[in-house]
C-alpha cells in the first residue's frame, strides 16, 4: 500500500506526458448518481465532459450537462468513449459487460471502474456477488485498456461533496498501470479526497470488499468513510 502524494503523483504524470492542468476528455458512461455526482466534479479541474447514454438528448441528461461547468456535451455511448481519453463506468453493474463491448475498441485508453457488484443474503446483509472484482473483470473484458479501480467505497454525496463528511477521506485505487493510477489519482485529490495506491488489478477484490464493510456498518447504524491515517516518518 502506498500513499500518493502530489509530488509522487506529478513525477509519475512527467513521465507518462500526461499533465494535470491540461484539458483532457472524459467520457462518462451512465447518468446515474456515480455519473451525476463525478462529470461535473472532473469537469471543475477543466476538463471536457462527455457523458455517454442511450438516450443523449433525454431532458435528466441535458439537465446533467446544463448543470457541469465548462465544454459538457452528451452522445451516444460508443461516441463518447471514442473521443474520450479516459472512460468512467459509471452504469449499473449488471449492465456493465454489455455497455462496456458496446463501447468499440478501448485499447490504450484508461478505464475508471467505481462499481460494486452486491447481492443481500437472507440477513439482509451485503456479500460480494462475484468471485474475483468487477475491475479484475472489466480488465478482462478490455484486456488493452487501462483499468483502474477507484471511487466504489464512498457514496454518491460525499463525491460530489467531500466536505460532507466532516473530514479527510481516503480513496484506494488498484490497476496494473503506474501511469493511469497517476491520472486516476490526480483526479482523485484534485477533487479534493486523499488517495492511496493499493498495488496491482488483483487488490480491487479487497477494495470492492471495503465496499461490503462499509454498507453493512450503515445498515448496522454506524456508518462512516475511510480515512487512512499515514504512520509517522521518522
Amino acid at each position: 500500500m502506498v500513499r500518493i502524494t502530489p509530488v509522487l503523483i506529478a513525477a509519475l504524470l512527467a513521465v507518462t506526458g500526461w499533465c494535470s492542468a491540461s484539458a483532457e476528455t472524459i467520457a462518462v458512461i451512465g447518468t446515474g448518481n456515480v455519473g451525476g455526482a463525478l462529470g461535473p466534479r472532473f469537469s471543475e479541474l477543466g476538463h471536457d465532459i462527455i457523458y455517454g447514454s442511450r438516450q443523449p438528448q433525454r431532458a435528466d441528461v441535458q439537465a446533467l450537462v446544463a448543470k457541469t461547468e465548462g465544454n459538457a456535451t452528451a452522445m451516444l455511448p460508443a461516441e463518447a468513449a471514442a473521443a474520450a481519453d479516459i472512460v468512467v463506468m459509471a452504469t449499473k453493474w449488471p449492465d456493465a459487460e454489455v455497455a462496456l463491448k458496446s463501447l468499440g475498441d478501448l485499447s490504450g485508453k484508461i478505464i475508471l471502474d467505481p462499481n460494486n457488484a452486491v447481492r443481500i443474503n437472507a440477513a439482509g446483509m451485503r456479500e460480494m456477488d462475484v468471485q474475483t472484482s468487477t475491475a479484475q473483470m472489466i480488465q478482462d473484458w478490455a484486456p488493452n485498456a487501462r483499468v483502474v479501480k477507484a471511487f466504489n467505497t464512498l457514496g454518491a454525496p460525499t463525491m460530489a461533496d467531500p466536505s460532507s463528511a466532516g473530514g479527510p477521506v481516503t480513496i484506494p485505487i488498484a490497476g496494473n498501470d503506474a501511469g493511469a493510477k497517476a491520472v486516476i489519482a490526480s483526479l482523485v485529490t484534485g477533487i479534493g479526497f486523499e488517495v492511496v495506491d493499493m498495488g496491482d488489478i488483483s487488490a480491487a477484490h479487497v477494495i470492492e470488499g471495503m465496499l461490503i464493510i462499509r454498507g453493512n456498518a450503515g445498515t448496522m447504524g454506524t456508518p462512516f468513510n475511510y480515512y487512512f491515517r499515514p504512520v509517522p516518518q521518522n
